[in-house]
């Protein structure tokens, strides 16, 4: 990315958040005040101006294949993970609920996004210390239980056009401990869009979400076999769409 678009790209993200400052003082009243219902409300309300407008601005189009309608309460959306351009991808097609993201916590540091990043609830994870991941899935649990919903992309960095990788037994947990409903979500074409050329130019995101998986009730053996289960589906919607 040459400086020009560098400062481009900077400068536009930059405006996007003056629009949203009222969401913001918002959300942190509401966090304040212990009302989560309304914290939930106004994150999502920012989120569904944020992510529509970073996809429109560079003409990217948002290609939802599903109709799947979403539970009550916390969800865990979980997902493969081709680029950073899933994150405005996701606020876009997922408009009925607010979410976070599980994320590495170099995000946390990365200026403009990180006070975002912490105030939509995402949850930052370091992944190199077991008993601080520990520490953040048991906070993952707590939302998940108080209505809060989470995005995790358990392949735990970007595929950058490689092919998706496995999924790691126990990147789930926070929805079987909470006993939140599982949305897996199948996406492509964000690495392709926003990071493949070194800058975002126009194109298709494909986004599809598979019907809600229950994680009451489960016994041991279908605990076990949730994570090889929801990546199977992930796979078979990308392997679709790779032969088509």
């Amino acid at each position: 990315m040459n400086v020009f678009k560098t400062l481009s790209f900077i400068s536009f993200i930059l405006s996007t958040l003056p629009p949203i400052a009222k969401h913001r003082r918002e959300i942190d009243r509401a966090r304040a005040d212990g009302r989560d219902a309304d914290e939930q409300e106004w994150i999502r309300l920012a989120e569904n101006f944020w992510g529509p407008r970073v996809l429109s601005h560079w003409g990217v189009h948002l290609d939802r294949t599903d109709g799947a309608r979403l539970p009550e309460g916390g969800v865990l959306f979980v997902s493969n993970h081709e680029g950073y351009g899933d994150i405005p991808a996701f606020m876009d097609a997922v408009r009925e609920k607010q979410f976070g993201f599980v994320a590495k916590d170099e995000l946390a540091k990365v200026p403009i996004f990180a006070g975002w990043i912490v105030r939509i609830r995402s949850l930052m994870l370091e992944r190199e210390d077991p008993r601080l991941a520990l520490k953040v899935f048991a906070e993952g649990e707590d939302m998940l239980k108080r209505g809060f919903s989470l995005v995790i992309f358990p392949e735990g960095t970007r595929a950058k056009g490689q092919g998706m990788k496995p999924f790691p037994r126990g990147s789930l947990r926070m929805a079987i401990r909470s006993g939140a409903p599982i949305v897996p979500v199948a996406t492509q074409g964000s690495w392709d869009c926003f990071e493949a050329s070194g800058y975002p130019h126009p194109g298709v995101i494909r986004f599809h979400a598979f019907p809600p998986i229950e994680t009451r009730g489960l016994s041991k053996s279908e605990e076990g076999a949730l994570s090889d289960q929801v990546e199977a589906l992930i796979r078979s919607k990308l392997g679709e769409w790779a032969d088509e």
